[in-house]
């Protein structure tokens, strides 16, 4: 038992309240990682660095978040009870080692955490192929993507000796957004006429997906399990994704999106469904943080719904799609005005965010995620992190999540599924794999990415 300073108490931002009570028995609100290193490391050791460096530097995770008179605060705990929050994980090593690590991590995700004490858990494998491997679970309301990386990369090894995590990430460029979401509107609204010319458009955006129909009824809006199955693909190298990109004019993301789209496409003609017009909808995270304020725990992003062209024939064409819609979205008010909301939700009683999260979730089939990494290999008590890759959690009835991570100049990919939709998900990640090597040959002549070695 790890002890502290005495009880205290914070208040809870509402965005980050919001993101606590979207809990439900289908899908807990839990970022769920996976680290891979490449040499063995001792639970003992790896529990020196969690006491010395993660609960030494960032005060949240010695927080508990409680509810007094229908108002959360987070609630400093003067002990940390490392027997619960560092656990020994096993696997059957005798077989594929990589199926039993899924399959253990599949029975763990749908465990809630435990209320009385801070959100997170760490699941220690200490024998793994050739290294080890930590099962990480945060809840979402303690932070977003962003700010689980920046917090990794704080407490690597360089950056306790000297350096800057922020100066080891490279984000697009965002302008600052401060103060509580529904202060910030306050203030935009108040400004003559530009706070008309952002009220309108914000009104617009909100009347606009409100009336948006749900997305195409596929097999991945049957109801929902509390049971997840994950899987993950070999690390791509991302200046093969970049050449991919350069060749058709566009962006990583929209490679990564077009190929996305094809493995759902793909799942769909397995089992029998059309394909023809379908269009299937994701909410896609837009950060709203600036880079000088990424190890700022909580969550500072907005949502986007990013239609994704199912229907289309050709690699080529999805990745084209995706790209026209991207630019589409970029330049909205959608991700503000989400932001914006969910503020204001966190704010009103439960049942009032459980309607809004049924009513907004009902028009997309996915959660897709693309999270910055250090562009380096992050050392962790010696240990390189070879391979560090998570699952976004999904909300409300959504049932899929799709997680891309870049590391040192590789792209990570995770992919999450609630059982009753897609019970054997590493096939899709498969999908996406091909997807990949067919737009590589289709653009480039030849496909050049072998996945295999890469794998962890």
């Amino acid at each position: 038992m790890r002890t502290f300073n005495q009880l205290a108490r914070e208040p809870m931002t509402n965005v980050d309240t919001a993101w606590l009570r979207m809990d439900s028995n289908e899908n807990l609100m839990v970022i769920n990682g996976l680290l891979f290193f490449d040499e063995p490391m001792g639970q003992d050791e790896f529990q020196a660095l969690l006491e010395e460096r993660l609960l030494a530097q960032h005060k949240r995770f010695r927080q508990r978040p409680v509810c007094e008179g229908g108002h959360y605060f987070w609630e400093e705990l003067p002990h940390i009870d490392m027997d619960y929050h560092l656990t020994t994980l096993t696997i059957d090593e005798q077989g594929d080692s990589e199926a039993a690590l899924r399959g253990a991590v599949c029975k763990l995700i749908p465990e809630p955490l435990a209320s009385d004490k801070p959100l997170w858990r760490f699941h220690f494998l200490s024998h793994y192929k050739s290294g080890s491997a930590v099962l990480v679970r945060v809840h979402h309301s303690y932070a977003d993507g962003i700010a689980l990386i920046s917090v990794l990369d704080s407490i690597a090894d360089h950056s306790v000796l000297h350096s800057s995590p922020a100066a080891r990430f490279k984000m697009p460029e965002r302008k600052p957004k401060s103060g509580a979401p529904w202060h910030r509107l306050a203030f935009l609204l108040s400004n003559s006429a530009y706070g008309v010319a952002f009220g309108a458009a914000w009104l617009f955006e909100a009347l606009r997906v409100s009336l948006c129909r749900p997305d195409s009824k596929t097999a991945y809006k049957r109801d929902l399990s509390p049971h997840k199955q994950v899987g993950w693909a070999p690390s791509l190298p991302v200046d093969e994704v970049k050449e991919v990109g350069k060749a058709m004019g566009c962006t990583i993301n929209d490679v990564i999106l077009g190929c996305v789209a094809g493995s759902l496409r793909r799942y769909l003609q397995r089992i029998g469904e059309p394909v023809a017009g379908v269009c299937v909808r994701a909410t896609i995270p837009v950060n709203l943080r600036p880079l000088e304020e990424a190890l700022q725990l909580g969550n500072r992003f907005g949502l986007v719904y990013l239609a994704l062209p199912v229907g289309e024939d050709s690699v080529k064409g999805r990745i084209k799609a995706v790209q026209c819609n991207m630019k589409k979205l970029k330049n909205g008010m959608q991700a503000q005005m989400s932001y914006n909301i969910l503020g204001m939700l966190g704010y009103f009683p439960s049942a009032v965010e459980r309607w809004a999260l049924r009513f907004f979730s009902s028009k997309a089939s996915a959660v897709m995620t693309n999270v910055p990494g250090p562009s380096e290999p992050v050392i962790l008590k010696g240990k390189k992190l070879s391979k560090p890759m998570f699952w976004v959690p999904q909300s409300g009835g959504i049932g899929i999540g799709v997680s891309i991570l870049s590391y040192d100049n590789k792209v990570e990919f995770g992919f999450v599924a609630d059982a009753a939709l897609v019970p054997e998900p590493q096939a899709m990640i498969d999908d996406f794999v091909d997807e990949f090597k067919s737009i590589q040959a289709e653009v480039l002549g030849a496909p050049a990415f072998s996945g295999e070695l890469s794998r962890a």
